[in-house]
């Protein structure tokens, strides 16, 4: 007897149970790939350059560029710098400019051996010139904060300011009494490096900490994102903002008194040349390890990028110009590599690539 029933067909691979698509997830996944090692490159953009950089002069100059002696000249001469730098830094950070942070500290250096030359005691002579690099900060504050008037301008006048100061200070002649006590602290050997380098990586550590670890540190990024955010939020933003101006000014200050005694006299003209590597060095920092935002690492590693990009070229027989090419060209160029990491980065995350997916069926 025949069936009315029929058996029921088994399902085919079409038919059946639908198959996994693996398209979509596997697009998906790539996209997430690439997008974190763009993500990954803007932060390691200049990191990168310093290490091709360290590795390209020592291939092309290993028997004067990789040497103790040459690396050990290079920490010396940087560690001014590198105060200036972590000076800048912290009112950048809070969304200020201070260029007068070169002047300060050639102003205290040269302070400290007008004084000596006029009898003061030495230690004297150097509270009194950290005394006044905090005396600076605070007027520096006070027009800025205080009025209300242009951070860029103002210290821009107050940077001149200084120079005719110290030039009056001087007669406008090289100034060489510097204390023996001062020049015997600040080249003072410690593990083959004089004291002004550690005191430099010190200074640096500090602010780095505070930066990352601490309250304060938070607040400053606060207030230079968004002062009036900062303000609505109970931040007491005009006292941070002061206290950023002289602590600049007092970090610059002892890289004064450091500079004296490293150097044994101070030129009354020299603070032009100190003006523009801190800042580009803290420039270079935003581009990299925390991507625009002022940071000490980078900092750090923009400045250290300057200081081996440009005695490696003058080791090979540039001439003196080379300064302010590569300091001006560095900058340029990092800003741009980070701002293009980034567009890629922000391509990768557009809405158009995670929606490339099949229409659901009706």
């Amino acid at each position: 007897m025949t069936s009315s029933s029929v058996e029921p067909s088994r399902p085919s691979a079409q038919e059946g149970t639908p198959q996994s698509d693996p398209g979509p997830n596997t697009a998906t996944a790539s996209a997430s790939a690439r997008t974190r090692i763009f993500g990954s490159l803007p932060q390691a953009a200049v990191p990168l350059l310093l290490v091709a950089t360290f590795v390209g002069f020592s291939v092309l100059s290993p028997e004067l560029f990789f040497t103790w002696t040459n690396f050990r000249i290079m920490l010396a001469s940087q560690a001014t710098v590198l105060l200036l730098a972590v000076a800048i830094t912290i009112p950048l950070r809070a969304g200020d400019f201070d260029l007068s942070i070169s002047a300060v500290m050639v102003l205290c250096a040269g302070t400290v051996g007008v004084l000596f030359r006029d009898g003061w005691p030495v230690w004297t002579c150097v509270v009194v010139s950290l005394a006044l690099g905090g005396l600076v900060g605070a007027l520096n504050a006070v027009f800025v904060v205080g009025i209300g008037l242009d951070g860029l301008i103002v210290t821009l006048g107050t940077f001149t300011l200084l120079n005719g100061l110290l030039t009056y200070m001087s007669d406008g002649s090289l100034i060489s009494t510097i204390p023996s006590g001062v020049k015997d602290f600040a080249n003072l050997q410690i593990l083959g490096l004089p004291s002004v380098v550690w005191l430099g990586w010190i200074i640096a550590l500090i602010a780095w900490f505070v930066f990352e670890y601490t309250p304060l540190g938070r607040y400053l990024l606060f207030i230079g994102g968004n002062r009036s955010a900062a303000a609505l939020a109970g931040l007491r933003v005009g006292r941070i903002r002061i206290g950023a101006f002289i602590a600049a000014s007092l970090i610059a200050a002892l890289a004064g008194v450091l500079l004296a005694g490293s150097v044994g006299s101070v030129d009354p003209s020299s603070a032009g040349s100190y003006l523009l590597p801190p800042a580009t060095a803290a420039f270079l920092g935003t581009t990299t390890i925390q991507l625009r935002r002022f940071n000490i690492l980078g900092t750090l590693v923009g400045l250290y990028l300057l200081a081996f990009g440009i005695t490696g070229l003058q080791l090979l027989g540039v001439r003196g110009w080379v300064s302010d090419v590569f300091n001006g060209a560095a900058l340029i160029l990092a800003i741009a590599f980070a701002r293009c990491f980034e567009l890629l980065k922000t391509r990768g995350h557009r809405p158009g690539l995670t929606r490339r997916r099949a229409a659901p069926a009706a």
